[in-house]
């Protein structure tokens, strides 16, 4: 009995690799089907049996790398392919009647295919095509065409919200000759399986829809892009850089002025800032439409902030310096006066001591009392040392705060 069963195996092996080779087709069945396909095809002519009927395409993008986007020429360029498949009757044929050949191969010169062209190219507008490609064609008739290239196309980019912009990029394709009562496209999918890293943008998002362009109504595809820029080498190297020389000028006016170091630190600060923005020119984008970019606003006004301090310290040493024989004007007093009348409110020290129900204690603190009015009189009188440590104090505060409402509208508008 175990004699049968594995005599009986083997017979079932055998038949099997006997099916197998008499299914496998020949080089003499590809040339004789290649040959009745190809005879009196005529490649000028859409391929369809009622020539009155819309033909509708497939289509897809593999996309492969992000080359370069340039924000001062306006375009992209990046590196994929197309897929674009088609039923054509006139490529269609029995596999029965071929020794089971389910699919052939012919070269794109000798079959239809849907002219296209990259309709918003950045450079020179030409038919896509790759030469000795080859299309693949099913039993059923179905012709899939892959053209790939590097694709450079225009997009109007902005940069106002640099680093953290984002930008909607479209690639229009076009069938050349045709309208849209002859050819339909169908919407697709973007496939990001093959496409890299590149190291100063991500693709977000990606779809590819079938449109009209024009007012002549050609078909075509449109291939959308949605790419967001890597900011964090820019928040690293620029803002956090330069915010930081723009902080620490502030900080000028608590240095005393007997150091003598306080002009010549602003000074240095604001050189400082304006090497910076000179150096950070080369990697922020050079362009003004349709405004500048917001970090580039910033660094600006983080070098007028530092001009301004100069100013104000140089002023501020032009009051400490004054000498005390020139009257103080009118308007001064005015404005440092309202300091002075808070800081006398909240040490009332000769009427504290005055209004002492203690008279022993009264006795024991007369010394003191006479040290605090001695201090009270030098208190009120204004002096320009005074005026100019008042002038820090506003200059300190204004320019702080100046600071740090440039920095919330930058995040307020690029966020």
């Amino acid at each position: 009995m175990n004699n049968v069963h594995r005599q009986f195996v083997l017979n079932l092996i055998c038949l099997s690799f006997l099916v197998k080779l008499c299914s496998t087709y020949t080089y003499t069945d590809v040339d004789i089907l290649y040959k009745n396909l190809t005879s009196g095809y005529n490649k000028q002519i859409r391929p369809v049996i009622d020539q009155s009927e819309i033909m509708y395409i497939d289509s897809s993008f593999n996309i492969i790398t992000i080359q370069d986007i340039s924000e001062v020429q306006g375009t992209v360029t990046l590196s994929g392919f197309f897929s674009f498949s088609w039923i054509d009757k006139n490529l269609a044929w029995n596999p029965a009647d071929h020794n089971n050949i389910n699919s052939m191969d012919f070269p794109e010169n000798i079959l239809w295919k849907p002219p296209m062209v990259n309709g918003n190219a950045a450079k020179n507008i030409k038919i896509m095509t790759v030469e000795n490609m080859m299309l693949e064609v099913q039993e059923d008739g179905r012709v899939s065409f892959f053209p790939g290239d590097s694709f450079t196309f225009t997009c109007d980019i902005d940069s106002s919200k640099f680093p953290f912009d984002t930008q909607i990029c479209t690639m229009d394709l076009l069938t050349w000759g045709y309208s849209n009562k002859t050819l339909v496209f169908n919407d697709g999918l973007v496939a990001t399986d093959l496409m890299g890293t590149n190291s100063g943008w991500e693709l977000s998002s990606a779809t590819i829809t079938g449109n009209v362009f024009g007012k002549l109504t050609i078909p075509g595809v449109e291939v959308k892009f949605n790419f967001k820029r890597r900011s964090y080498f820019f928040i690293m190297n620029l803002f956090t850089s330069g915010q930081l020389l723009g902080f620490l000028n502030i900080f000028v006016f608590i240095l005393p002025q007997e150091s003598g170091e306080r002009i010549g630190f602003s000074i240095t600060a604001l050189l400082a800032v304006v090497v910076f923005i000179t150096i950070a020119e080369d990697i922020l984008p050079a362009t003004a439409t349709p405004k500048l970019a917001a970090l580039y606003e910033l660094l600006i006004q983080d070098m007028a902030l530092s001009g301004c301090i100069v100013i104000s310290v140089i002023l501020s040493s032009r009051i400490y310096y004054q000498k005390d024989q020139q009257a103080i004007p009118e308007w001064i007093r005015k404005c440092v006066g309202f300091k002075f009348c808070c800081c006398n409110k909240k040490h009332p020290n000769f009427n504290r001591h005055l209004t002492e129900p203690n008279s022993v204690h009264v006795l024991k603190s007369t010394d003191k009392i006479k040290v605090d009015l001695q201090k009270d009189e030098n208190t009120n009188e204004l002096t320009w040392e005074t005026v100019s440590k008042f002038w820090d104090t506003v200059s300190l505060c204004f320019y702080l705060l100046w600071f740090i409402v440039g920095n919330m509208k930058f995040f307020i508008d690029t966020l």
